[in-house]
């Protein structure tokens, strides 16, 4: 939907925000609601059979109209089809959403150590002794500590000038260092946590990192004018994506068993319009945006709850972002909600702006709306447009630096 001179501040926000979700998932969607043309668009139309298409006879023409006519009628029945499997479909999906338990089993595999692992982390008396402890039922992570620190750009050698091998994680982490594991492991939880590969949802793992690992860094960024401790900042900013990855696996998962499921009922019918139609159907980016919109939030909360921190004590902020209903400022000043939650609402909002104004899918006056809409002022962007939003800040063996998280 393009936004016109005339379009309120409101409407803006709203058509920019759905916009965003959009992209999340798909860019070339993105670029259609913004009434533009994706690159495969325009290399069809500067095709040669697209410009034949353009010699056609005016009997031709004819023809085709009435294929259209034909063709419409048929997307109708396949779009009432559609409409009633989903509808059965979310029915079973939203007793999942509530299953926490089988969520963190069996989408994510967070253990319930791993809520002592991040206390532990953040304490005065961390040490490697304690978080190699609390790793040994978290298997992943240990394997992605590893597989990090043994990149090329961390090999060390000896006195003798042979390759240090990091084969233990008590090795791995004591190369670390605790102030840089500090940084490292949550970042290696959000990234666990990213939905699978799937040609449904082209963009989303690629373009949800971005959003996860740019709104902790945001977070932590502004942390000081929400009077909010920098690392607990960077672990909202983290881990207020987790729902979104739930949806999505979930939905996938679902969408699958439930279509084997109708066309066998439908064929046992022996309704073989209904099997065939229910046959085309693919996964719908309309009602993962619907469900992520209804559902991510709650989802999050409850996982975020389940982890059961007891020093790393950010599930509040996570509680009361469930009440804004609306994202606008003035909305969520009238709540009056903690200050994890307020900085969550503003992180995640510049990162709606950056990812949209990196694909040239917002204009300047569009921009200025919306990034109100959020809170954002001058005072925010000045601190912000300082900070590297994709990397992480890293001292490994005494080398400092800003190491691209991809």
């Amino acid at each position: 939907m393009a936004i016109s001179p005339k379009t309120t501040a409101l409407q803006v926000t709203s058509v920019l925000n759905e916009r965003f979700e959009k992209l999340l998932i798909s860019t070339d969607e993105a670029i259609i609601d913004a009434g533009r043309k994706t690159e495969k668009q325009q290399l069809i139309e500067s095709s040669e059979q697209n410009e034949s298409r353009r010699l056609l006879l005016v009997v031709e023409e004819l023809a085709n109209k009435k294929k259209e006519v034909a063709a419409n009628a048929e997307q109708a029945y396949l779009q009432g089809v559609e409409d009633e499997f989903h509808k059965h479909l979310i029915q079973d999906l939203k007793v999942e959403f509530q299953d926490t338990k089988m969520i963190m089993d069996k989408v994510l595999r967070f253990d319930p150590s791993l809520g002592k692992l991040l206390d532990v982390l953040y304490t005065e008396a961390c040490s490697i002794s304690r978080l190699v402890s609390c790793l040994e039922t978290l298997p992943w992570l240990e394997t992605s500590i590893l597989k990090y620190v043994r990149q090329p750009k961390y090999h060390r050698k000896d006195s003798s000038g042979q390759l240090i091998d990091l084969k233990t994680i008590r090795s791995a982490l004591s190369f670390v260092g605790i102030e840089s594991l500090r940084t490292l492991v949550p970042a290696l939880i959000a990234k666990h946590a990213l939905p699978s590969k799937s040609e449904f949802t082209p963009d989303l793992m690629k373009h949800l990192w971005v959003y996860t690992i740019g709104t902790g860094n945001a977070a932590k960024a502004i942390a000081n004018k929400f009077d909010v401790r920098p690392e607990f900042a960077f672990n909202i900013g983290l881990f207020g994506n987790i729902g979104r990855t739930v949806i999505t696996n979930l939905y996938l998962r679902a969408f699958d068993n439930k279509l084997r499921q109708q066309i066998s009922k439908a064929r046992k019918k022996n309704d073989l319009n209904q099997a065939t139609a229910l046959s085309t159907l693919e996964p719908s980016s309309r009602y993962i945006v619907s469900l992520t919109k209804q559902y991510s939030a709650i989802i999050n909360a409850n996982i975020i709850k389940a982890l059961n921190c007891r020093w790393l004590m950010i599930a509040i902020g996570f509680e009361d972002f469930l009440k804004i209903k609306e994202l606008n400022i003035d909305h969520v000043k009238k709540l009056d909600l903690h200050p994890f939650a307020n900085l969550l609402f503003t992180a995640q909002g510049y990162m709606h702006y950056r990812m949209l104004a990196a694909n040239k899918l917002i204009d300047k006056p569009a921009a200025t709306a919306y990034l109100r809409s959020f809170g954002i002022d001058s005072s925010h962007l000045t601190i912000l447009s300082k900070v590297n939003l994709t990397g992480i800040e890293l001292n490994i063996s005494g080398i400092i630096e800003e190491s691209e998280e991809k």
